[in-house]
């Protein structure tokens, strides 16, 4: 656990003349005010620039306390440790809700904002992004189109060529209950058994390092979050990773890829609870939701925000206009429903041990 906290030291110039000294940037009531985030997002990327332009705008400072794992056991342990939640996946947050670990949201720019389909239907919590969970293949060795579905994964052509990190990640098991939920139990369980009888190693690694697999040849085909492949890009140690591969958007002629999402909530702690609202309606805003495509590469849940270029570009191949893939939706209600019976599922077929079982 690291635990971070960004006060800024807001450095106003005092001018000479009266009119310069009124030029102090509007503040909110809460200045001067603290509240405290607990998250399941590293520091990097979004979380610090974000935190540090919400003090500059706002005066109100933020503490954060930045978890690799283990997010709803920590807010359950300490329901009023922190006043908002921020969590990498979505369905978390609905398993906190469950718990009653967290408060009504009651903030009309948020419903304004946000659609329907990416808030809670009682107000407890809101989407703020997502990416896809698509497929990754070689450029070298699977030819355009042999790959198109995730179903395709199954196919006897590609036992012992495919990658995943764990089957019991957050990430797989967001995708695993999808499938259980949008297909039935039969198929869904056919087609997560078929991608673990045709792994070609016993899972490990992040996405990233399937990707790198791939270039050195373990393996032809791997899952992969939309978001990280353009973020290959930008390192010059994993440029190379990406440039081995092609990315796809799964079942486009069909029913659609499913999605990961992350979220935002609100905690039962009250003392905070007005600059905690004025903080998440922050990250609602139009503002916030492009420096989250741009610095991400996820895709925003307001429809006036468009996808990023390298994820327009990244669909181009695959006919999709305007970066705008076709979705699979499945509610986090729904998800969590199959939650356990996906986790329980992957231990059942020994997904972890790979293609020796």
């Amino acid at each position: 656990m690291q635990l971070i906290k960004t006060t800024l030291a807001m450095a106003l110039a005092m001018a000479v003349c009266g009119p310069a000294s009124a030029a102090k940037a509007a503040k909110s009531k809460y200045d001067g005010v603290e509240i405290k985030v607990l998250t399941d997002r590293t520091s990097d990327g979004l979380l610090q620039p974000l935190f540090e332009a919400f003090e500059r705008e706002t005066g109100i400072e933020i503490e954060a306390v930045f978890l690799d794992e283990g997010l709803v056991a920590r807010l359950e342990s300490r329901p009023t440790e922190a006043d908002v939640v921020i969590t990498k996946d979505a369905e978390l947050i609905e398993l906190a809700k469950r718990k009653g670990l967290l408060a009504k949201l009651e903030s009309a720019p948020i419903e304004k904002a946000v659609p329907a389909p990416f808030r809670d239907k009682d107000g407890e919590y809101f989407v703020d992004a997502y990416r896809a969970r698509g497929i990754i293949v070689s450029k070298d060795r699977v030819k355009p189109g042999a790959i198109q579905n995730y179903e395709d994964l199954t196919k006897p052509e590609w036992k012992g060529k495919v990658c995943t990190r764990s089957g019991k990640h957050d990430y797989n098991i967001a995708v695993f209950d999808q499938m259980l939920k949008a297909w039935g139990d039969e198929k869904g369980r056919q087609v997560i058994s078929g991608i673990g009888k045709n792994l070609a190693r016993a899972p490990e690694g992040d996405d990233r390092e399937q990707a790198k697999a791939i270039m050195e040849g373990v393996c032809d085909v791997a899952l992969l979050n939309s978001y990280y492949y353009p973020k290959m890009f930008e390192h010059k140690s994993q440029a190379r990773w990406g440039q081995a591969t092609r990315y796809i958007f799964p079942n486009q002629s069909s029913d659609g890829a499913f999605i990961m999402r992350s979220a935002v909530a609100l905690t039962k702690a009250t003392e905070n609870r007005g600059a905690a609202r004025v903080f998440a309606e922050y990250i609602a805003s139009e503002k916030v939701q492009k420096m989250i495509v741009e610095r991400t590469k996820q895709y925003s849940v307001l429809p006036s925000v468009a996808p990023h270029p390298s994820m327009v570009q990244m669909g181009a191949d695959q006919g999709i206009k305007n970066g705008r893939f076709k979705i699979n939706f499945v509610s986090l209600e729904g998800m969590a429903d199959k939650r356990q019976e996906a986790i329980k599922f992957v231990e059942e077929i020994k997904y972890d041990n790979g293609p020796s079982h």
